[in-house]
């Protein structure tokens, strides 16, 4: 089975293509501003240094957030509009679910850890998400990340969350990752270089399983005021 991956919520975008947990082709690019022709441009080169076509793909694979509004939403526009013509399976996954599996992966794991997941939501808030990390082997069959294949699993273990600046607080021994680090490095000291969510890990964590479709939005719709009446 091939899957596409398609992951914009940060300023780092990436595709992967998997054959099975196996990357045959990725690739990533750094945008302030998500632009289509960039995603498609790269995603036609990717495909062509592949040697495949859109009908040999069985699963495409959508990083929800939370991140970047706009990057969300075109991800699912352009798998969406790909998948449509053969009706191939769109599945998403938490971006930040694919970031704790990376830096999980990358540590190389080997017990039960926690990792914050965490990025500037504006406003004097921060957006958050904590992840036990474990060996897939040892979670539960309803598990999103049920793959024996897999190193290390990541079970976000309370729902994502908005917190003001001055209420920030994470368990001790907890490794701190964000997309947007330089902007955070005050309120987590320990929290190092920027970390990107990659079409990866997006594409092995949609292997196993699919949550809601449709973008992780931390912060309510703003209505403002027509000026006129």
């Amino acid at each position: 089975m091939i899957t596409l991956g398609i992951e914009c919520s940060s300023r780092q975008g990436s595709l992967a293509l998997l054959k099975g947990g196996e990357v045959i082709g990725e690739k990533s690019w750094i945008a302030e501003r998500v632009r289509h022709n960039t995603v498609f441009q790269t995603l036609e080169n990717l495909m062509d240094e592949a040697e495949l076509s859109y009908s040999d793909i069985c699963l495409y694979a959508v990083g929800r957030g939370p991140g970047s509004f706009s990057g969300m939403r075109m991800s699912f526009a352009i798998a969406q509009a790909l998948a449509l013509p053969e009706k191939k399976e769109v599945r998403a996954v938490s971006s930040g679910a694919a970031l704790a599996l990376q830096v999980a992966r990358q540590a190389g794991m080997p017990a039960v850890q926690k990792i914050a997941v965490v990025g500037d939501a504006r406003r004097g808030q921060v957006w958050f998400g904590l992840f036990k990390v474990g060996q897939a082997s040892s979670l539960s069959e309803n598990n999103l990340c049920i793959m024996n294949r897999l190193e290390a699993c990541p079970t976000l273990v309370e729902d994502w969350k908005l917190v003001p600046y001055d209420k920030v607080s994470v368990p001790e021994g907890t490794i701190v990752v964000s997309p947007e680090a330089e902007r955070l490095g005050e309120i987590f000291p320990t929290i190092g270089n920027a970390c990107f969510p990659h079409a990866n890990e997006v594409a092995l964590l949609a292997q196993a399983g699919s949550e809601d479709m449709e973008p992780l939005y931390m912060h309510p719709p703003v209505f403002v005021k027509p000026k006129f009446s």
